[in-house]
């Protein structure tokens, strides 16, 4: 049977009056004495007794009913629960992060959020360092704030949330801590705190290079798998660790001291989630992180405020 068969056949069944019947499917009454009388013909038996009075239906029609109608229902409940999920609000989001101040931002938007919608739950989870999209494979949340490369097939970035200028987190002892910044090219001078080996071999590139521009060697030493992890080693003095700028939402350790790297290029916060999970929910909070993003927590330099991303 067609859809348009099935939904005829049952709203008689209801109705058990072709006129009423036809107003509730918006269709005339020829069109739904066709259609009846077409199943008729394929079952080769009557399912409704008309007479000038009444429509009834037959034995065959009732035993039909019974068959169709909890399969029918049970239809109509999945498309009305894909229905909400994709475009109706009511639920729960779950969003990622690497770093305190990008769990402060999510803080702030989801805030936003929950206002304007009260049926509307976000779960913010922090994660390992680079570890955005594993997370997002294994659904462990259903977007991630990351301020790396996440080019990989099948997931979609929103637009760009936070520009960061890039800060080189040192030792406050080392001897690069007393001046007021850095370059790429001093990288040679002091070892980089190490990435996972999960990371992806782009992001790796990009925050722990193996040479300067011109051509040194760049020392790693171990490996951190958080950013608190990251900037501890920082203040015990093993290395340098490259981190987004965002200003007041993170209290520096005071073993760290944070320059600014003049000729990096600046880290792009943006949220990524995948294509096959994008919903209403997903949608509004990424609308919500935007609006987010046009306050800006910062304070000026030199303050021991600091973020990372």
């Amino acid at each position: 049977m067609e859809r348009y068969e099935i939904e005829a056949f049952l709203a008689l069944a209801d109705e058990l009056h072709f006129g009423r019947t036809a107003q509730r499917l918006r269709v005339s009454t020829g069109r739904v004495s066709q259609t009846i009388q077409a199943l008729e013909r394929r079952f080769g038996a009557p399912l409704f007794e008309r007479t000038s009075r009444r429509v009834a239906l037959t034995p065959v029609g009732k035993q039909l009913l019974d068959d169709l109608r909890p399969g029918h229902d049970l239809v109509q409940r999945a498309i009305e629960r894909a229905t909400t999920a994709g475009r109706g609000m009511p639920g729960v989001v779950e969003v990622g992060f690497g770093s305190a101040g990008a769990g402060v931002f999510l803080m702030e938007a989801a805030d936003r959020l929950t206002a304007a919608n009260p049926g509307v739950e976000v779960r913010i989870r922090e994660l390992p360092l680079y570890g955005g999209a594993a997370a997002l494979h294994d659904d462990l949340v259903e977007m991630v704030l990351a301020c790396h490369p996440m080019v990989e097939p099948g997931l979609v970035a929103g637009p760009v949330l936070r520009t960061l200028p890039r800060l080189l987190a040192l030792p406050r002892t080392h001897p690069l801590a007393a001046r007021d910044s850095v370059s790429l090219n001093d990288l040679a001078d002091i070892p980089l705190i190490g990435v996972p080996d999960s990371t992806p071999s782009e992001v790796a590139a990009d925050r722990t290079p193996t040479r300067t521009p011109d051509g040194r060697p760049i020392r790693h030493v171990m490996s951190a798998s958080t950013f608190q992890e990251a900037i501890s080693l920082v203040g015990g003095g093993a290395g340098a660790f490259v981190l987004g700028d965002e200003g007041s939402c993170y209290r520096a350790y005071p073993r760290v001291t944070y320059l600014p790297i003049d000729d990096a290029p600046p880290l792009q916060g943006r949220l990524v989630w995948r294509e096959s999970r994008e919903n209403a929910r997903i949608r509004a909070f990424n609308e919500a992180a935007l609006a987010t993003s046009r306050g800006d927590c910062r304070r000026p330099r030199g303050t021991e405020m600091v973020t990372a991303c």
